[in-house]
């Protein structure tokens, strides 16, 4: 039974550990990189592609594998190896570090962000997710937590200076498209809204907040959408 928890607590370790130095190793490079023409915001753009620091496909399988040995490797800890005290008090210190840096180190880590005239896409690949400028009816900024959420104060509003926006929520127009909303948005209370971006750009959060409200107003002005129209569908009964 001993033998079983260290080696679940091996592959917790090297899996949520090894993701954990990684991710703040890409970090630092990322913070390091040279800014391209492609990763600064221009209205004319027909296409802007915002860069962040993410995970590889590999990491992020690695990851899982880690996180799915944390339950199993706990529970032996506590409750399986009585003939060994020391090792339920060394489990449970140790997952609390390293939970703890996993998820600051996870706070900086974002997907790519790409602005066209039709819409925006966040990720890349199959897992990437589109949506168009005229489905979109609330933007708005907030500083989200491990486990909170504040929203942002609208302009001209008073604003803590200690709570600086790190994330863009948006709402859908439901009766024109359907989306589906992740457990983070019922923990940190942010339900009314059906996805997030992280912002781990590399500019202020209200920056590219305008910025994503200058391309949907100009993408409105093109197809001629009066500008308030899917914002009142959302309040019909």
């Amino acid at each position: 039974m001993l033998l079983v928890t260290i080696v679940m607590l091996t592959i917790y370790v090297v899996g949520v550990g090894g993701t954990t130095a990684t991710a703040i190793r890409i970090r630092e490079a990322w913070r390091h990189r040279k800014l391209e023409d492609g990763t600064l915001l221009a209205g004319t753009a027909s296409q802007v592609v915002l860069t962040a620091p993410s995970l590889s496909p590999l990491l992020a399988r690695l990851r899982l594998v880690g996180w799915a040995a944390f339950v199993p490797a706990l529970g032996l800890a506590v409750f399986a190896d009585r003939g060994y005290p020391w090792v339920s008090p060394v489990a449970v210190v140790l997952m609390v570090v390293l939970n703890a840096f996993y998820f600051t180190a996870m706070q900086n880590m974002g997907e790519e962000l790409t602005l066209t005239r039709d819409g925006f896409r966040l990720g890349t690949g199959k897992k990437a997710r589109s949506v168009r400028w005229i489905h979109v009816t609330e933007f708005t900024g907030a500083r989200l937590g491990a486990f909170s959420g504040m929203k942002m104060s609208e302009s001209g509003e008073w604003q803590d200076p200690r709570m600086r926006p790190n994330v863009v929520f948006y709402r859908l127009n439901r009766a024109l498209t359907h989306s589906r909303r992740s457990a983070m948005h019922r923990l940190t209370g942010f339900s009314y809204y059906d996805g997030v971006i992280r912002n781990a750009f590399g500019m202020p959060t209200d920056q590219l907040l305008r910025a994503m409200r200058d391309w949907q107003r100009r993408a409105k002005d093109a197809e001629g959408v009066p500008i308030n129209s899917t914002s009142d569908a959302t309040h019909q009964p």
